[in-house]
């Protein structure tokens, strides 16, 4: 019995024709696959390297992703922060260090523009009450629309935007340009707050008996007594104040109290000698003033940020 053996010629027509029903197929395939998901990168806060000066934002501000797509927030900062995404139609509240709602990660790392998602604090290092915060937080986002979250610590002063499109949308921006977006945008504001420190530094001699407990600003704070060192004489007073609404500072000299006592005052302003005393956290409107009645130099820190260099000391001449 023998084999039918094709001609070459024939034989070589059966092969292409194979290949030219595959191949269809392989291009149809891989034209209609998903496009893989990308994560992308957002900074939340910068730092000068002595953490003297802050930059309240997230940075950059604004990123526009796809369905399906992931950012990814990484902390700049000692200052602690939040990612908190409200739910639709409910405000801003003030924060509160003792809910755990606000200080404490909530909610899935799955966000489709409807239910509360918050990273819990964010930060470079432990800081006051926030012992252990994160240093990283994802979310991956599954609906298209404008969502705009905030940190719950700073409020309106620092927001930011994710605009998502539909899956595949071509991208109008890289990585590449939120980096350096993010970085001048973060500079601008650490400049600002460098220029503001110098000028509030003139405007308080240090033998002015007036010390500024930092300074707040459009998108900057400066975490820093604005006089470190203070000059007067025995029953003279320093009167220590905060310019407005902003990051929470206490004057307190002696052993820190406990928490949270070390939020309220304690001690006694009018006749200080040496030991333990408390402002409190400072409000507007409201100084901290303390008379001196015996000669020595009196080392002070704000409780809250004294880890990030706050502190200072008050020298009382005979």
């Amino acid at each position: 019995m023998h084999r039918k053996v094709l001609p070459r010629r024939r034989l070589a027509l059966f092969v292409a024709g194979l290949i030219a029903v595959a191949l269809p197929l392989a291009v149809g395939q891989s034209a209609t696959a998903a496009p893989a998901p990308v994560t992308w990168h957002v900074k939340v806060g910068a730092e000068t390297p002595d953490m003297a000066v802050s930059a309240m934002s997230f940075l950059p501000r604004q990123v526009w992703i796809d369905r399906g797509d992931t950012v990814h927030w990484t902390a700049g900062s000692a200052e602690p922060h939040t990612v908190t995404f409200l739910v639709p139609g409910t405000t801003l509240p003030d924060f509160n260090p003792s809910d755990p709602m606000q200080t404490m990660a909530q909610g899935t790392h799955r966000y489709d523009g409807t239910g509360y998602t918050n990273s819990g604090i964010i930060a470079t290092q432990p800081i006051f009450t926030f012992t252990k915060p994160a240093m990283s937080y994802d979310l991956k986002f599954t609906k298209t629309g404008d969502f705009t979250y905030y940190c719950l610590l700073h409020g309106v002063m620092m927001k930011g935007v994710v605009h998502v499109r539909a899956a595949g949308t071509a991208y109008p921006y890289t990585q590449a340009d939120y980096n350096q977006v993010g970085h001048r945008q973060g500079q601008v504001l650490l400049d600002r707050g460098m220029r503001a420190w110098e000028q509030a530094k003139e405007a308080h001699p240090a033998k002015s008996g007036q010390v500024q407990a930092g300074i707040d600003g459009n998108g900057f704070s400066v975490m820093r007594f604005i006089r470190t060192h203070a000059t007067v004489h025995v029953g003279d007073t320093v009167t220590f104040s905060v310019a407005g609404p902003g990051a929470p500072h206490t004057v307190t000299f002696g052993h820190e109290p406990p928490i949270p006592a070390v939020l309220g005052p304690s001690g006694d302003p009018k006749h200080y000698a040496g030991g333990d005393l408390n402002s409190g956290v400072l409000a507007p409107g409201a100084p901290f003033v303390v008379t001196f009645t015996k000669a020595g130099t009196f080392p002070y820190i704000c409780a809250i940020h004294d880890d990030m260099g706050m502190v200072g000391d008050v020298t009382v001449l005979p």
